[in-house]
């Protein structure tokens, strides 16, 4: 039986689905939009080997199943419907998996108000069902904590989900390792009793399979194991970038002529003005570690100039894109192991960025913590404290974990950009969010400090 705070918080998530899906329609945002790179993701359903592809075939088969870009709209709506489904369901997910109402609700509200959700919605782009199909994963396994029964009849649902999800959006791969550890963590805080390693083994085998199923069926069809192949070209800007003339004798003999043409490639850019050179540092000195560390915003302007307006050009006449793709990645990781150092300043760089702009340019979190401050110092002058339980840190726990699924590999392999620090930012709103209400439950179970009937401090 629903309780009455179960229900109140209900009412309110499902109130708040009404109101976005209302406001979206009325400004238009459900009529469906293209982006430059919507293109890209129908060329596998026109190639004669969709593997061999920059992308993956499944967004455009889905899209396509559903009209294509002539029916952009159907696909908006479709992708918004999917959005609200899946925010609802981490609610009872949450629930569930012993997070409290309000708890569950902060994750509800962050999810449906997403701002990478939001702005993707419209757009014909993989990012909002991948973002959907994740949140469903996150549901089911928090879901899957609660007893043995629950774990044997989500674990698939959770890994088919889970690898749409990386399907759709590969940099959510970390999500194969995240989500077992998190079903463990949380199993072992609920009820004890089912958290043995060998079912996060087989949730880890479950989630994995979807990924060695198919990178074993590509390495066989374009001898490459991978999900797709983009991640050497992705990376090649943040390897360009760290080359310098002193480094190119330190990689290996048959990376040289790569990295030659890289940097030359680079020159060029800067020279027409496409590319941002590396700045003097203090001592007159152009230093990557200084401009990576201090200034990062220099590289993330020019790395789609340097990657789409440049590098690309590198592209032999007779050189598929499965070979170009794998020579960029040994060029790439060649040169960050000649100079670790280098690579460290650009995590260092990227992290503070990705984690900066989270939280300042993140509306839903801005508006989070402009409430939090605002019932906080109500909270104060009554003197009361939130409401106790294990929301708040069940909440925090869960958008970490968030984080993790899909940070990672954005700050080791390429530059935060603003579809993905929003993508990682989906659920850190819950965090305020949960300590809003916690603190607006313990006001209301607790009479003002002074008031009949207080409880002398």
């Amino acid at each position: 039986m629903i309780g009455r705070s179960d229900f109140l918080c209900i009412a309110i998530a499902c109130a708040a689905a009404a109101l976005l899906l209302a406001g979206l329609w009325t400004t238009g945002l459900l009529a469906g939009a293209t982006a430059p790179d919507t293109a890209s993701y129908f060329l596998p359903l026109q190639s004669g080997q969709p593997w061999s592809e920059m992308r993956h075939p499944l967004y455009g088969f889905l899209a396509q199943a559903l009209g294509g870009v002539g029916n952009a709209h159907v696909i908006a709506l479709a992708q918004a419907a999917f959005h609200v489904l899946a925010a609802l369901l981490l609610y009872g997910g949450a629930r569930a998996g012993g997070i409290g109402a309000t708890g569950a609700l902060a994750l509800t509200l962050a999810a449906l108000f997403s701002q990478s959700g939001i702005y993707h919605l419209r757009l014909i782009l993989p990012e909002s069902p991948a973002i959907s199909a994740l949140i469903v994963a996150f549901a089911g396994t928090l879901a899957a904590t609660k007893s043995g029964a629950a774990f044997r009849l989500l674990i698939l649902p959770v890994a088919l989900a889970a690898g749409c999800a990386y399907l759709l959006r590969p940099s959510f791969l970390p999500a194969i390792v995240v989500l077992p550890a998190l079903w463990y963590l949380l199993a072992r805080r609920n009820a004890g009793g089912i958290a043995d390693a060998w079912r996060a083994v087989l949730l880890l085998a479950l989630i994995a399979a979807p990924f060695a199923v198919q990178s074993a069926y590509r390495w066989q069809t374009v001898g490459d194991f991978n999900i797709v192949s983009f991640g050497g070209f992705s990376m090649s800007g943040l390897a360009g970038f760290m080359l310098t003339p002193e480094l190119i004798p330190a990689l290996p003999e048959p990376i040289r002529p790569t990295a030659q043409a890289v940097l030359a490639a680079r020159e060029a850019g800067e020279a027409a003005g496409l590319v941002e050179r590396t700045p003097l540092n203090s001592l007159g000195v152009r230093s990557f570690v200084s401009a990576a560390l201090g200034y990062f915003d220099i590289y993330a302007r020019s790395y789609d100039n340097l990657v789409w307006g440049e590098i690309i050009k590198l592209r032999g006449p007779s050189e598929s894109w499965v070979a170009f793709n794998e020579r960029l990645q040994a060029f790439a990781v060649a040169t960050v192991v000649a100079s670790p150092v280098r690579w460290a300043a650009w995590i260092a760089g990227a992290t503070s960025r990705l984690a900066g702009r989270m939280i300042v340019t993140n509306l839903p979190m801005v508006a989070a913590l402009v409430v939090l401050a605002v019932v906080a110092l109500v909270a104060f002058a009554r003197q009361t404290a939130p409401a106790a339980g294990g929301d708040v840190a069940a909440t925090c726990f869960v958008a970490l974990a968030w984080l993790a699924c899909t940070a990672p590999l954005i700050v080791l392999t390429t530059f935060p950009a603003t579809r993905y620090i929003d993508t990682g930012a989906v659920l850190l709103p819950a965090v305020p969010a949960a300590l809003v209400l916690a603190l607006i439950h313990g006001m209301r179970r607790s009479p003002p400090a002074g008031a009949s009937g207080a409880v002398p401090r």
